[in-house]
């Protein structure tokens, strides 16, 4: 088989590589190019010629000729795009040959020459062969890369393009070892590749430029951190990482985003990019990752909001005067739009808060930036992005104690109760919700659940914090009775609701105790969780069936009580008569009594047997033959009766005319046509089973019963005879004729 011998059946591929006018045209159009290249071995011999190499990168950055079909234009490039990227050969593959001639990479590369904006799919095919040569050759690649002045500049000019930010993230992808890492990270330090990335994301730059260059740094701090999760040495830090974190890269960005707040692309690129620092920090520290990283990622994230810090104010001044934004179409209407940017600063400070770096808290609160946030949750009803941004802020705020001696100034919960006015601004929004909801064709407004939780979270500050109870008590009065009743009328009606479960009834906690003496029949009360270990623990016993499930008493008077245990079953004395006849057996007994007087003959058995069988015949050597037997078959005829030993049956013999009706009748005569083969099944001298001894023993029994009649005609038996026939013919194999 060739899948054992690692052969191949022949293909079109083959007789047109022997040929001497094979083109690279001629091979791509084949249908199988592809599949073949690991295995054919003319084929790679074909493809890593030099001329044809050439042709094949010609493919992949040249604009293919105009005057050809759209749906085959881009076939060719896309063949040979395939070429590399499913290249998996070791030893003379298209990837060794690339990287081994440098006027092939710098064909390749010099893609990146043109003017903007590249064709997006030759672009795309450039991207793939580039990353699979990075990929499988990265030291090869790094070095040749590194050797290029223009290299980084051409990424850089065609950043816009996706493509090619794919082939920038993979090159510190493919890194595979430190010391290869180290040169790459030394090239883009040399090359100033991180502030060139941030010094596009301004708004005089192009949109897609500005999004792909945060994309790219974006995802630069995913990599670097991925490095630290593999890294063994838990003290060694990421020359890049230190990088991006770096306090002049981060000035250099919140300026470029910042010092012109019109258009909100900037802004939201920007910030995207030191939430991934943030974020990340966070997400690190959270998967328990060993105690040095932790610490490393705690500072570093604290030397970033430290240097968000200064830019607070201009990050107020945004949230309060947003760059302008379209209305937006909703179901309630048409609604003025938070905008992509207030969004993205909200989700920054939040991110911030949760470093805990005080110098931030406190600027934070002297900027009344908490205020500006309550003010954009209620002002913006049904926006429910901010509303859960706003919502976690408060619910962080109030987790914890407070500092003994801490004040408004410098405690942010003790602001949200005190100047802020908390309490009393989401008591007025939900007796406000009310009203209008009770009104005809009133809705609920959509920030309500958010309220009830933020409630919430006050009254449990309240309950555990003594300086927030202390605060409280201090408020008006007119502000006290507004919370009094929020909290006495729909706070409480709706937590009720909450709490109810849509069944209407709570259910059955797995902890709580719980009755179990009617559903078990043991008595007592104990958790339901305890029940089923005991359970787990015991093994069936013999009063299992007493006491799981059923209680004896409660059973019928009429039925008795179960008591015989399971592990007697084995002991059991019963005793099976072997004299008793069922019922089965008599009827089979009436139908052959009925098949058999249909011919006029009353069979008279003295035995139970009507037939010895060949396994009979096998213990008792005289059975059948003239020796006694016991075994004796009667026949009554014509209200005589005979009985005939069935050593006076004559035996068949191939060829042997038998009469049937007796000696005086010459008309009516049987030829007994059968294969010698009989006599040995019959002696025992051939080997058969079971069913061919019954085979034999029916036809024989039919036969001796036929030939001891007296006045039968043959053409009444003939139908029985010929079945009989074929059943043998069938079970054992031996024909008749």
């Amino acid at each position: 088989m060739f899948w054992k011998l690692r052969m191949q059946p022949p293909s079109a591929l083959d007789d047109l590589l022997a040929s001497d006018t094979c083109t690279l045209e001629e091979v791509l159009d084949e249908e199988n190019v592809v599949d073949e290249l690991s295995s054919n071995r003319a084929l790679i011999e074909f493809l890593t010629r030099q001329d044809i190499l050439s042709g094949i990168i010609s493919l992949v950055v040249e604009e293919p000729a105009e005057d050809l079909e759209e749906s085959i234009r881009y076939k060719r490039p896309h063949v040979a795009c395939n070429l590399f990227s499913l290249d998996q050969t070791s030893s003379s593959s298209l990837t060794d040959s690339v990287v081994a001639d440098e006027r092939l990479l710098d064909r390749l590369w010099n893609f990146l020459d043109q003017p903007s904006p590249l064709n997006p799919l030759l672009a795309s095919f450039f991207s793939r062969v580039a990353r699979s040569l990075l990929q499988r050759k990265p030291a090869v690649m790094i070095e040749y890369l590194c050797s290029k002045e223009k290299a980084i500049p051409q990424l850089l000019d065609h950043i816009d393009t996706s493509a090619v930010m794919d082939v920038l993230l993979g090159m510190l992808s493919s890194c595979d070892t430190v010391q290869l890492r180290r040169e790459l990270v030394q090239w883009f330090r040399d090359a100033q590749l991180i502030p060139s990335l941030v010094d596009l994301i301004r708004p005089s730059a192009d949109e897609d430029k500005q999004q792909n260059a945060a994309r790219t740094l974006s995802e630069f701090v995913r990599l670097c951190y991925d490095n630290l999760a593999r890294s063994s040495d838990a003290l060694q830090s990421d020359q890049l990482l230190d990088m991006l974190e770096h306090d002049d890269v981060i000035q250099q960005l919140l300026r470029n985003i910042l010092e012109d707040n019109s258009t909100s692309p900037p802004i939201v690129h920007g910030v995207g990019v030191v939430q991934s620092m943030l974020s990340l920090q966070q997400g690190l520290a959270e998967q328990g990752m060993n105690e040095a990283p932790v610490v490393a990622n705690e500072d570093a994230a604290r030397q970033v909001v430290a240097s968000l810090t200064p830019w607070l104010s201009a990050f107020h001044r945004v949230l309060l005067e947003p760059p302008t934004s379209q209305p937006v179409v909703t179901t309630v209407g048409t609604l003025v739009a938070v905008g992509p940017a207030r969004l993205a600063i909200v989700q920054l400070l939040l991110l911030c808060l949760q470093c805990n770096v005080a110098e931030f808290v406190q600027e934070f609160i002297r900027l009344n930036i908490g205020a500006t946030l309550l003010d954009l949750f209620f002002d913006y009803m049904w926006n429910n992005f901010l509303h859960t941004q706003v919502e976690q802020f408060v619910v962080f705020a109030f987790t914890g104690k407070t500092e003994a001696g801490a004040s408004e100034e410098s405690c942010l919960p003790l602001s949200l109760l005190g100047s802020y006015g908390l309490m009393k601004r989401i008591a007025e929004a939900g007796i406000e919700n009310d009203k209008a909801q009770n009104t005809p064709g009133g809705r609920r407004r959509g920030y309500m659940g958010h309220v009830v939780n933020m409630s919430n979270s006050v009254l449990q500050a309240i309950e555990n914090d003594e300086q927030m109870a202390a605060v409280v008590n201090n408020i008006t009065e007119e502000d006290a009775t507004v919370w009094r009743e929020w909290q006495e009328g729909g706070l409480a009606t709706s937590n009720e609701r909450n709490n109810t479960s849509l069944g209407g009834q709570q259910p059955v906690d797995v902890d709580s105790d719980f009755e179990l003496g009617s559903m078990c029949g043991t008595g007592g009360t104990e958790s339901i969780h305890q029940a089923f270990l005991n359970y787990q623990s015991e093994q069936l016993s013999t009063e299992f069936a007493d006491s799981f499930g059923f209680d004896e008493e409660e059973l019928g008077a009429s039925e008795p009580p179960i008591s015989a245990p399971y592990d007697e079953a084995s002991a059991l004395d019963f005793e099976l008569v072997a004299e008793l006849r069922s019922s089965e057996e008599d009827l089979f007994k009436s139908c052959c009594e009925a098949k058999i007087e249909q011919y006029g003959v009353v069979p008279v058995t003295t035995e139970a047997h009507l037939a010895p069988s060949r396994r009979d015949r096998s213990s008792n050597p005289h059975a059948g033959d003239g020796g006694s037997t016991n075994n004796s078959v009667g026949f009554q005829t014509s209200g005589k009766s005979s009985v005939m030993q069935p050593s006076t049956v004559p035996r068949p013999v191939y060829g042997q005319v038998v009469e049937v009706n007796g000696p005086d009748d010459d008309d009516d005569i049987m030829d007994l046509d059968m294969d010698d083969t009989l006599l040995e099944v019959e002696d025992g001298n051939a080997a058969g089973d079971d069913e061919e001894d019954d085979a034999v023993d029916n036809f024989q029994f039919l036969t001796s019963g036929l030939m001891s009649k007296k006045s039968v005609e043959v053409s009444d038996i003939r139908a029985d005879a010929e079945a009989a026939m074929k059943e043998f013919e069938e079970v054992t194999g031996i024909g008749c004729a």
